[in-house]
């Protein structure tokens, strides 16, 4: 019954900011080395299917292409991302949503006339129209890449980003093979393959227009948004200033594609610190100034990146030219310079993360001097010694610009960031590669195993003194609420007083069986998000009440405004001569609810609105809803969701009038459901928009699966026209509470089969339309298939 949110109400709280920013960062950074083989390959093959001019076209547009999502990506998005880690409230996390969508459309059309103008120089109008289309695509698509990065779900993140690289390596190949569109299709892939991301587009609740307004006014966020810009932008025009250079000067095309094609192998360090700078922002922006977690951060780059810098510095011609064709030649004697430029610039990248986390962006004008002398030191190299000039040009001024950025974070945090970079072993396998240079079968053997040896050592989990730490459980929390165990039974598991316990086992322990076992406080903190998530985590604290004793506060405090605001609405609206009934009851003794859902009779419901004028500051409704629900927002605790009846999506399930004939009173001011109908109002918000049960859930329904209510229910669900619904999920529900019983771990949410949420939305718009409610019966034939969809997704993501 309530509409879905933008962001979770908590956040995970399981394991310490530095342990999860690095398991954060495993994944992003496993799926940046995907994306950059993958990447590497799709470059690799145009240079067999596109001629040498139309490479170097393809190269220079791929350079802007790539200014240009540096951008997007952490801009707008990573203003959002700081802003969700930080926000209090889910005031905040709107008013930062809607400012990320404001800004990243406005901004995306600014890019694409940028793009457009710079690309008008080497490419022709229909590779200029996709450049352009590409990049606003880059922008808006930010939006969904901020909303996961400040709900630290990097998994997803991860995943979209090698779903999106492969699908534009497929759609490339298709548009250059098949349609014969050269250097334009395999520029426009770009574009195409991002549109998946709109798929997790924040959903808002319909509010009034002051809201975007607010939104877009916000001098915080603006201020936040052109800070990042700043430094990132300089960051950007960094990175891509040498390929445009090199394609802008004249110079021999061969030579030109053999340096674009160099730099694109040299700057997967780049792209590693992209990765650890996106798992590490939201914690470095909660803690500021943090050198545990800066140390973390330089430590996993350096790990990653450095033995790649040094196995493509070394790489010896026989192996390039066996990789690449006869016009490439030149590469032998360049990549050695463009892999040290890409390192100092995946360093570069790092560091600026670090001061946009604490929002010092004075750091700008060390990356401006960085950057004029970079690009002086490129013009240089190219007047002195043509390309490979450029390239030791390249080098120098990188490295100058780097020292520049770490000479300013040693002045303003000292040698602690610095301070656990693992150098020793790198060193070592660079003197390795070296000596094998000459020898290109032993330097390939020696390559692979120091490749595997970065792999093992990147994803070995380790704390912040080196010892290796315990397996932790993923959990991540989607926009429906719903959070999965994502280990196995056998490595999923956590050590406390010498037992292994997994926090599912705690929990169903602890709140279910009501027998608490021992534990610690690493694995009660471990199982909280899933209590949370689970609504129930006051009844895990209060097993715990000295370990949680926060928790316990937290949920206290919760009810006690719970109670406060019930009874002041219920009390005005009684007096008005207008009756309540309280549903979704239950959840207020485990959970720091959010707000709680009144049905008022038939007919009243602007009434009940007027009526609680002066009492609520905020008004607000889901555009699907308008005319059923309404949420009123009050100066402090809970809102109130008003409705009209008990619907789902402005779809009604049950009769009011008849809810209210049998309602009887409760402890208020208040009205309770039948407890027959409490039973189905429970199955048909699993049915009809959760497509789950919670463990509050299965609390409730345990107590309401009587043979005579389950009759009693049966029999109103046949006359409101879901009987075949209602029988599935009560004995998904009966199922679920049996294994509880019996102590087996399940999953939780118990998922509800989606054939049985499709099957329910045509049984129930079947039985509206023969009474003659055509209208709604549409509806609900419109939302059945999307709903299900969004949901099943959702809960895989």
């Amino acid at each position: 019954m309530t509409a879905l949110r933008t962001a979770t109400t908590h956040r995970p709280t399981a394991r310490p900011d530095v342990a999860t920013a690095a398991h954060g960062a495993r994944w992003i950074t496993a799926s940046v080395v995907v994306v950059g083989v993958v990447n590497y390959g799709y470059a690799l093959l145009l240079t067999r299917l596109l001629d040498v001019g139309s490479y170097a076209v393809f190269a220079a547009g791929a350079g802007l292409l790539l200014s240009a999502v540096t951008v997007a990506r952490v801009t707008i998005p990573w203003v959002l991302a700081q802003a969700l880690a930080r926000a209090g409230s889910d005031a905040e996390r709107s008013d930062a949503t809607r400012f990320a969508i404001i800004t990243s459309t406005g901004a995306g059309f600014v890019a694409a006339g940028i793009v457009a103008g710079v690309a008008i120089g080497f490419a022709g109008p229909a590779t200029t129209l996709a450049l352009a289309l590409t990049t606003f695509c880059c922008y808006v698509t930010s939006v969904p890449v901020g909303r996961l990065q400040g709900e630290e779900r990097m998994r997803t993140l991860s995943l979209l980003g090698v779903a999106e690289v492969v699908l534009k390596t497929m759609i490339g190949v298709a548009l250059v093979l098949v349609l014969g569109l050269s250097d334009t299709g395999a520029l426009a892939a770009f574009g195409v393959a991002l549109l998946p991301f709109l798929l997790w587009w924040p959903a808002l609740r319909r509010g009034a227009g002051r809201a975007w307004q607010s939104a877009s006014a916000n001098r915080d966020l603006w201020r936040r948004a052109f800070g990042i810009a700043r430094v990132q932008g300089l960051v950007a025009l960094m990175v891509a200033i040498d390929v445009v250079l090199v394609t802008v000067l004249p110079a021999d095309r061969a030579a030109a594609a053999s340096y674009q094609s160099s730099v694109t192998l040299s700057r997967v360090p780049l792209f590693v610190a992209s990765a650890v700078s996106i798992a590490f922002f939201p914690a470095l922006s909660r803690r500021l100034v943090d050198s545990s977690l800066s140390a973390s951060a330089v430590r996993m780059y350096v790990i990653a990146s450095l033995p790649l810098a040094v196995t493509v510095a070394t790489a010896p011609a026989a192996v390039l030219t066996t990789i690449f064709p006869a016009g490439y030649s030149m590469m032998s004697a360049l990549i050695a310079f463009t892999a040290i430029t890409g390192f100092a610039l995946g360093t570069i990248n790092l560091i600026v993360t670090f001061f946009q986390a604490a929002d010092d962006y004075a750091c700008a004008r060390h990356q401006v001097v960085g950057l004029v002398g970079y690009t002086l030191s490129l013009l240089a190299g190219w007047q002195i010694g043509g390309v490979r000039g450029m390239a030791i040009g390249g080098a120098v001024g990188g490295v100058g610009a780097l020292a520049l950025l770490v000479h300013r974070l040693v002045r303003s945090r000292g040698t602690a960031p610095l301070s656990r970079m693992p150098l020793l072993e790198p060193l070592l396998l660079a003197g390795v590669l070296v000596l094998l240079h000459p020898y290109p079968l032993a330097w390939l053997i020696a390559a692979t195993v120091i490749g595997l040896r970065t792999v093992e050592r990147f994803l070995r989990r380790t704390n912040a003194h080196g010892p290796a730490e315990e397996p932790p459980v993923e959990l991540t929390t989607h926009q429906s609420g719903t959070a999965m165990i994502h280990a196995s039974a056998e490595h999923s598991k956590v050590r406390t007083s010498g037992t292994e316990v997994r926090p599912g086992r705690l929990l169903v322990d602890a709140v279910w069986r009501e027998t608490p076992r021992p534990a610690g406080d690493a694995a009660l903190r471990r199982a909280l998000p899933l209590a949370r998530d689970n609504q129930v985590e006051g009844r895990l604290a209060r097993a715990y009440p000295r370990q949680l004793a926060d928790v316990v506060a937290e949920v206290d405090t919760a009810n006690e405004l719970f109670r406060e605001n019930l009874g002041e609405v219920t009390d005005r609206l009684r007096a008005a001569g207008i009756p309540t009934v309280l549903i979704k009851r239950g959840r207020e003794n485990g959970h720091a609810c959010g707000d709680f859902d009144l049905v008022v009779p038939d007919g009243r419901w602007q009434a009940a609105c007027d009526v609680l004028q002066g009492w609520y500051v905020d008004r607000s409704t889901y555009w699907l809803e308008r005319s059923t629900k309404v949420l009123l927002e009050p100066r402090r605790g809970p809102s109130v969701h008003l409705h009209t009846g008990v619907s789902w999506f402005g779809v009604p399930v049950m009769s009011t009038r008849r809810l209210f004939d049998r309602a009887c009173p409760d402890a208020g001011a208040w009205l309770a459901p039948h407890p027959a109908d409490e039973l189905r109002i429970w199955l048909a918000h699993g049915l009809f928009q959760n497509l789950s049960l919670d463990l509050s859930e299965l609390v409730a329904l345990r107590d309401l699966l009587l043979p005579d209510l389950v009759e009693d229910a049966r029999r109103e669900a046949a006359r409101e026209g879901w009987l075949t619904g209602c029988a599935r999920a009560l004995v998904v529900a009966d199922e679920a509470i049996g294994e509880l019983d019996r102590g087996t771990l399940i999953r939780l949410p118990v998922p509800l089969p989606a054939t049985a949420s499709l099957r329910v939305g045509a049984e129930h718009a079947l039985h509206l339309l023969r009474n003659g409610r055509t209208t709604v019966a549409a509806r609900e034939a419109a939302l059945r298939v999307p709903l299900v969809v969004a949901k099943s997704r959702g809960r895989f993501a």
